[in-house]
């Protein structure tokens, strides 16, 4: 069906930990997103220690992050049957250790530093034309609206995970998908990998 699928990780593949409120206090980033006001600080060394500050909250969250439903099985079942990864607006350092904590196997990684973040479709892409593969074929599997828009924007299809999280606040950003599940399970029912 697909012969290249990318998942989001915070609230996809991984239980959401991350505790933005904290972060965003600490920051002094008084409201917007996290990633969008570091990337518009002027001052270069003040946005450097922010994100700085910003990793080490993410790898101290990759240390007790706990695998989303069924993500362990899907991933397993997906090895050799499909290029799989990850694009992220987290730092590679804290994918590599999740991946490695959590028994996770991708063929790609693409985070912060590799390419504009989503929800631009610059990281979408970016996989695309790693692996030499046309949009029509590949799949961006998230639970956010920049996931989406991502995916939209690079041409491919779009899945939506629903999860007791995002449930209300997804009502305003489905329209962006093409699939909705409740479940990663049911993205696996849809794939035809269930074991």
């Amino acid at each position: 069906m697909f012969d290249l699928i990318a998942f989001d990780l915070d609230g996809t593949l991984i239980e959401l930990n991350i505790p933005f409120d904290e972060i965003r206090r600490r920051l002094g980033i008084k409201q917007g997103f996290i990633l969008e006001s570091i990337l518009a600080e002027k001052d270069e060394e003040k946005r450097r220690r922010m994100f700085r500050a910003l990793e080490e909250y993410e790898i101290r969250c990759a240390m007790t992050a706990k695998p989303a439903f069924y993500a362990q099985e899907l991933l397993s079942t997906l090895d050799g049957r499909v290029i799989k990864g990850v694009i992220t607006r987290n730092s590679r350092k804290s994918v590599e250790l999740i991946s490695k904590r959590l028994g996770f196997r991708f063929d790609f990684v693409i985070g912060r530093e590799d390419c504009e973040p989503k929800p631009s479709p610059e990281p979408v892409k970016l996989a695309l034309k790693i692996f030499d593969v046309e949009p029509s074929r590949a799949l961006m599997v998230g639970d956010f609206l920049f996931d989406l828009v991502a995916g939209r924007e690079a041409g491919v299809k779009t899945a939506l995970i629903i999860t007791e999280r995002n449930r209300e606040m997804a009502k305003s950003f489905i329209q962006y998908a093409d699939y909705v599940f409740d479940s990663l399970k049911e993205l696996a029912e849809l794939l035809q990998v269930v074991e």
